[in-house]
């Protein structure tokens, strides 16, 4: 049976993927279920074995794997350098030096570009670090939270070592298409990052607005007159997340009975410096992050365990939670390449180049994957699952518009970006609102307006070059 025969009805699975993450707020399961109807739709009653078999070959599929392994290990190095608190060490050190709120602001924007190896470390880290000094000078907490959210997937993005690009460099090294760009899936991602155009901009927009080049306008403006005008560092509707002197519980942090313990850490710079130097060093040396990544674990156990920083079952502890941490990224990855094979399948890519194709040109693709992408991570909060679900229905269409497939898979980073920044409830808006004790809703519309001019022309730049290189 040939799935391009399916016409019309092959849309229903990427359709119901909508719905279901719509109403269910479920990624994992929203990809499971969109990814049987596919399966019902070619097999109709006797679906099961063969979907099941499909489920054990995206399970068992090597490539996939030795991403998974890498996002799992990098769960396990973050946690440690969460707790080990040496980069903390880091705002003690500035409280001799700094003089100046436009010194704290930049201080905080340096923290993210150093911090770059996790986007939630990045967050968690920089907050404890400046937002104390960032109260002294009297600076807004739209204001901190703003440069916090925008240094750290972006930065991440862009400084090739981290578990956003061992993520993505999986789910483009799962298309065949995307072969011509480059050998590996590492080298495909290497490739691409000059077409990142939305990450690029907003790290250098930040520094912009702190110095005053781009102006204060909307929230941020008019956080800057409540402060001026009242002295409330946060608005009114975040006063309850500023009662007592903890930061609370915050998505990404160790919250067990435990974590009272990592009072009794001293930060210590080195805690942190030598272990990243450590992952690296290795990485550029060996040529692949897997070696740096667990050599790194290995030089925590060295650092950590015998100095009695931690005991060796604290250690284990520390690593299980790491585990934990990165098990939804893993099995996203694991369920979207069982979804991809599902659309494959019944013929969606085909079905929409022999559609769409005639109308489609090669020079807006870019642009218009650019935007739609973003509008749906947007609305979804989904920005590890759409990228995964998008990419096999887009770079086909990519391959027969004849649009360029670097700056393709460029856009669709871009997009990601961008969802994750600007929905008001994605995992890094909720942890950057959480650990600058503000309201995630007054943060995300106070940012509206800076998000708005980088998208505008990043997406500007895609039609451009779109238009460029078809």
């Amino acid at each position: 049976m040939d799935g391009t025969n399916l016409g019309i009805i092959t849309l229903i699975p990427a359709l119901s993927f909508l719905v279901f993450a719509l109403i269910t707020k479920k990624c994992i399961l929203s990809i499971m279920l969109s990814g049987m109807l596919g399966y019902m739709l070619y097999y109709k009653a006797s679906f099961f074995m063969p979907m099941m078999d499909a489920l054990i070959s995206a399970s068992a599929d090597a490539d996939n794997n030795y991403i998974v392994i890498i996002c799992l290990l990098f769960g396990c190095f973050v946690q440690l350098l969460r707790y080990s608190r040496g980069a903390l060490a880091v705002g003690d050190l500035a409280r001799k030096y700094i003089k100046s709120e436009k010194q704290v602001l930049l201080l905080t924007y340096l923290c993210g570009l150093v911090i770059f190896i996790d986007d939630y470390l990045s967050i968690l880290v920089t907050a404890n670090c400046v937002r104390d000094l960032a109260d002294e000078h009297k600076t807004p907490r739209e204001m901190l939270c703003y440069i916090i959210n925008t240094t750290s997937a972006p930065v991440c993005l862009i400084i090739p070592i981290s578990a956003w690009v061992v993520f993505f460099s999986g789910i483009f090294g799962q298309q065949p298409e995307a072969a011509v760009v480059g050998d590996s899936a590492m080298s495909i991602y290497y490739n691409i990052m000059p077409y990142f155009f939305y990450p690029f901009l907003c790290v250098l927009f930040v520094p912009l607005v702190i110095l005053g080049i781009v102006p204060k306008m909307g929230g941020i403006k008019k956080a800057y007159q409540r402060v001026a005008e009242t002295g409330q560092l946060w608005p009114e509707s975040s006063n309850m997340m500023n009662q007592g002197d903890e930061i609370g519980e915050v998505m990404g942090a160790i919250t067990d009975s435990k974590a009272k313990q990592e009072k009794e850490i001293t930060p210590r710079l080195w805690t942190f410096v030598v272990p990243m130097a450590v992952v690296i060093i290795v990485t550029l040396w060996l040529n692949d992050i897997l070696y740096g990544v667990s050599i790194g674990i290995f030089a925590c156990f060295v650092l950590f365990v015998p100095t009695k920083m931690m005991s060796l079952g604290k250690f284990c502890d520390v690593c299980y939670k790491g585990l934990e941490d990165m098990l939804f990224i893993a099995v996203v990855l694991v369920t979207s390449l069982f979804y991809r094979e599902s659309i494959s399948l019944i013929g969606l890519p085909d079905y929409l180049i022999e559609v769409a194709g005639p109308y489609m040109s090669s020079a807006w693709l870019p642009a218009i994957a650019f935007i739609l992408v973003g509008l749906v991570c947007f609305a979804t909060g989904n920005i590890w699952s759409i990228p995964a679900i998008s990419t096999p229905i887009i770079l086909p269409l990519a391959v027969a518009t004849g649009a360029s497939i670097p700056l393709t898979l460029g856009a669709i980073i871009s997009a990601a970006c961008f969802g994750a920044q600007a929905c008001f409830y994605s995992d890094v808006t909720l942890l950057s609102a959480s650990a600058c004790r503000i309201n995630n809703v007054d943060y995300a519309v106070a940012q509206l307006p800076y998000i708005g001019i980088v998208t505008a022309i990043s997406f500007f730049g895609y039609v451009v070059a779109g238009f460029v290189m078809s």
